[in-house]
């Protein structure tokens, strides 16, 4: 399965903390890709975050921060990748402290499915659930497009665990959602980034 045991103290690897995010959930997010990713799923869009590079770790202080800035603005988030379970116990810390600075709605993917999983971290995957309104699981896979927004092949699931009554009715109305072929074009450190999630086949419009 190839989980990467990646242990970052005193911070996590974080290739990009972004607001507003229009494309990945509902509303208007603050996003967080995580850096690093051992799945590499051919066809994947954000190649440039699979390398655990210790040039983008991030301080506890300023990624609170952050959180705390952005908070102001929204309480939605959605952590990406990379693939946030590299780095586990840091993502655990992640989910903690955006609860605690006041994120009631958090988003999270991952390539891995929600039975490996469970297998592999077993009763600590309960803390992930706890503290996370919904997860997106599985790894993209080429020629299996979908129609839904929210996953980029046809294989991928939504869990939400969210117990909140409205929240949980926005996710529920989240997952029937279609995708409109749009995508959100951001600026960040001299480079274009396109966020979202696009048909396979079809060029997406951006935003």
């Amino acid at each position: 399965m190839g989980f990467e045991k990646h242990k970052t103290t005193g911070g996590m690897l974080i290739s990009l903390m972004y607001y507003p995010v229009l494309t990945l959930g509902p509303g208007k997010r603050l996003g967080i890709w995580t850096q690093g990713c051992s799945i590499h799923c051919k066809g994947c869009m954000s190649e440039h975050t699979w390398d655990f590079d210790e040039n983008k770790h991030l301080p506890w202080t300023l990624i609170k921060s952050k959180l705390i800035e952005n908070a102001k603005k929204s309480k939605s988030l959605t952590i990406s990748g990379g693939e946030p379970f590299d780095q586990f116990d840091q993502l655990i810390f992640l989910l903690k402290l955006a609860r605690k600075t006041g994120y009631n709605d958090i988003l999270l993917y991952t390539g891995y499915t929600v039975e490996e999983l469970k297998n592999k971290f077993g009763k600590e995957f309960e803390k992930i659930t706890k503290l996370t309104s919904a997860l997106i699981d599985g790894r993209f896979v080429q020629g299996l497009d979908s129609e839904l927004i929210w996953k980029g092949s046809e294989n991928q699931r939504m869990f939400i665990y969210e117990k909140d009554h409205n929240i949980r009715k926005m996710y529920e109305d989240y997952i029937l959602k279609r995708k409109n072929r749009k995508l959100q074009l951001i600026s960040y450190k001299e480079t274009l980034l396109l966020v979202g999630i696009p048909y396979q086949k079809n060029e997406p419009f951006c935003l």
